[in-house]
């Protein structure tokens, strides 16, 4: 656990050496042809290696695991698929959110330069990740289950079952909500739907993070480590290129906070997939009563994606309550 966390000091410190020399543009300013080619290689590159990885490392076994910790030791055995399954649906909301709002600003060289700035911050995030959960190699919480439909469960997995830390739908979550925010907040003077996109992106990804633990997939240290992990990815790798910070005013990071705050501390006494059954949310079982390959699936009976608008940003909503 030491290397990878001495990995993500070492990245995140290349990238803030960086952000030393970025001078703050405009989104709207064309770059040029080697910032362009520069950019777009760095991207598929971190992409490239994160396929290279899984191909490399297709099969591991268990390595570090933390000690006896409080906070990880109350949620040790976790397991719950439907949770699971709706983090999945959350994650997919915050990650293709900032690009619909940009989308509702106009195709330009804005939206150009914001989605090349937003799909490096992924690029980043995902590679970090990655690479922790190779090094680290964390069994998960269900690998402790004494149920014998969850640990056939998790020997279906195969390597995935260790790799815990750190969650990856926690680091993606909160970059997609600080780059997200931060390169709307850059694009638009509209300050009641900048407040509600901060707001609303990092409602998701509180939401996301925690369900990953109450579905068993992480535990309490893995989503602080990628919550911090993807935070500072979304906010050094725009700064790296130069997009004006100065924009975002402390109201807005103060809503992004309270927004957090709610659904991290909320969930903690809330079972997301109980309060939300009347919707159809979480169609999969709750629990382990009956055998995982017996389970039946519902189809999805909603849809709920960010909607461009004209003069703003919305989100639509369809399906049978």
């Amino acid at each position: 656990m030491l290397r990878a966390l001495a990995g993500c000091a070492v990245t995140a410190g290349l990238v803030l050496a960086t952000t030393q020399s970025a001078r703050a543009e405009p989104l709207s300013q064309p770059r040029t042809s080697r910032y362009y080619g520069l950019h777009a290689s760095l991207t598929f590159g971190a992409f490239a290696l994160i396929g290279v990885e899984e191909l490399a490392t297709v099969h591991h076994g268990p390595g570090y695991d933390l000690g006896q910790f409080g906070p990880d030791d109350a949620v040790r055995a976790n397991f719950s698929e439907a949770a699971g399954n709706l983090s999945d649906k959350l994650l997919a909301v915050a990650l293709t959110a900032p690009l619909f709002l940009q989308m509702s600003q106009g195709f330009d060289t804005s939206m150009g330069n914001a989605s090349l700035i937003y799909a490096e911050a992924h690029g980043f995030d995902l590679l970090l990740a990655n690479t922790a959960k190779i090094i680290v190699r964390r069994p998960r919480p269900y690998t402790h289950s004494h149920d014998v439909h969850v640990r056939e469960f998790a020997e279906r997995q195969g390597a995935d079952a260790y790799a815990s830390f750190y969650s990856a739908h926690a680091s993606t979550a909160f970059t997609s909500a600080m780059a997200g925010s931060l390169l709307y907040a850059a694009r638009t003077d509209d300050l009641a739907a900048r407040h509600a996109v901060w707001g609303f992106e990092f409602l998701m990804a509180g939401m996301t993070a925690q369900l990953r633990v109450r579905a068993g997939r992480h535990y309490r240290t893995d989503i602080w480590v990628g919550a911090l992990a993807g935070l500072a990815t979304g906010w050094l790798v725009p700064a790296a290129h130069g997009v004006e910070l100065q924009r975002v005013r402390g109201s807005e990071l103060a809503t992004a906070g309270a927004a957090f705050a709610v659904s991290m501390l909320l969930s903690e006494v809330v079972d997301f997939c109980s309060a939300l059954d009347t919707l159809h949310l979480c169609a999969l079982p709750r629990d382990v009563a009956q055998p995982l390959g017996e389970a039946r699936v519902l189809s999805p009976s909603w849809v709920l994606l960010p909607a461009p608008l004209a003069g703003g940003a919305g989100l639509s909503f369809a399906g049978r309550l």
